[in-house]
């Protein structure tokens, strides 16, 4: 297989995805993670890349300070549809191509919590993401990535609607990571990418969500189906940290956190430069967060 067609394999960085949204109790911001795996931290060759994400997300828990459930009768359910367009240019800056990439969001959702009366439903654009700085760089066994982007507050933001699919603020996001093959045919790989965010006052309340982290990584196999398939099961699991409280009168000292695992398959028509990807991921070890179960699936397409 061609080192063009084994990047392409890997899908796209991932460098922001709105999948979340709004939630009560110091929720997670502008990159909630779940959505990336396998060679996650793999940039895709120079060309164009459009992908499509379709999140479905679960809770009926939301954990405390302690990781204990709260029984406030908490219900969500959320469906989210990102259209997200790559161009990874012939542009070589520290000997890796650069790239620019933009991300549309839109959500659908709705929560409940019994104790507060809240019953609410929202259908609308979520915060665009504009990534201007994309680095990749791939070597024989390794790939490597960075980013710069920052979250516009386009969707629609009301402090009295939890469904809401803006979260109101501006996110900077710094995005590194890489992928580690452990063959000379980079059929065995394991990623791990990072991001920091960094956020603006939500004007509406007056808070300054904190600095937060996430970690996505995943380990996965090449299997050849047959010469146009390639057949890719792994593991994907993530980590988040809430690292600095939020800012402001109205706001609470809990930090946030979050851990998740489950399984991925992707499937990768070589002739038609076509990937389908399913996975499943649970979330533990939860705290001042709803502890949620995700079912993602994506559509890439190369030119």
């Amino acid at each position: 297989m061609g080192k063009l067609k084994q990047m392409l394999i890997s899908g796209v960085l991932l460098a922001c995805v709105v999948v979340l949204g709004a939630l009560p109790a110091g929720a997670m911001g502008h990159y909630p993670p779940g959505g990336e795996g396998v060679r996650a931290a793999t940039v895709p060759p120079p060309g164009f890349h459009y992908r499509t994400y379709g999140v479905f997300v679960n809770s009926d828990k939301l954990m405390d300070n302690n990781g204990d459930e709260m029984k406030i009768g908490f219900d969500l359910n959320k469906f989210v549809w990102v259209n997200r367009f790559v161009y990874i240019t012939d542009v070589k800056i520290l000997g890796a191509d650069f790239g620019v990439h933009v991300l549309i969001p839109t959500a659908n959702t709705n929560i409940e919590i019994a104790a507060a009366g809240i019953d609410e439903s929202h259908c609308g654009l979520g915060d665009i993401v504009v990534e201007p700085f994309v680095l990749g760089w791939h070597g024989a066994r390794y790939d490597g990535s960075f980013a710069l982007a920052v979250v516009l507050p386009t969707g629609d933001y009301d402090t009295d609607n939890p469904a809401s699919p803006g979260l109101g603020y501006w996110t900077g996001l710094l995005t590194f990571g890489g992928t580690y093959y452990f063959d000379d045919a980079r059929t065995w790989s394991a990623s791990l990418l990072n991001r920091l965010t960094w956020n603006s006052v939500q004007e509406d309340t007056n808070i300054t969500p904190g600095v937060e982290w996430v970690a996505e990584w995943g380990v996965g196999k090449d299997l050849k189906a047959s010469d146009s398939l390639i057949i890719t099961p792994g593991v994907r699991g993530h980590v988040y940290m809430q690292l600095s409280e939020d800012d402001g009168a109205n706001a609470t000292d809990n930090l946030s956190r979050a851990f998740g695992i489950g399984p991925e398959i992707n499937f990768f028509w070589l002739t038609h430069l076509l990937q389908i990807n399913f996975a499943f991921v649970q979330d533990f070890g939860v705290e001042n967060e709803a502890e949620c179960q995700q079912f993602v699936v994506t559509v890439t397409k190369s030119f």
